[in-house]
């Protein structure tokens, strides 16, 4: 899981899939797959600085 959160793209391209099943429009389901990959892409790399501060 955490080498696919490394490339935020690639995930988000991965999670668009389902989204677009549940969706039924592509445009929205990028979108929102996109968004939410970079944000846990964000969200993992701050908790490893953190780590790595201590």
């Amino acid at each position: 899981m955490k080498q696919l959160m490394r490339r935020p793209f690639l995930s988000g391209l991965l999670l668009s899939l389902p989204l677009w099943i549940l969706f039924n429009n592509y445009i929205v389901a990028i979108s929102v797959a996109l968004i939410a990959s970079f944000t846990v892409s964000m969200a993992l790399s701050l908790r490893e600085l953190k780590k790595n501060d201590k």
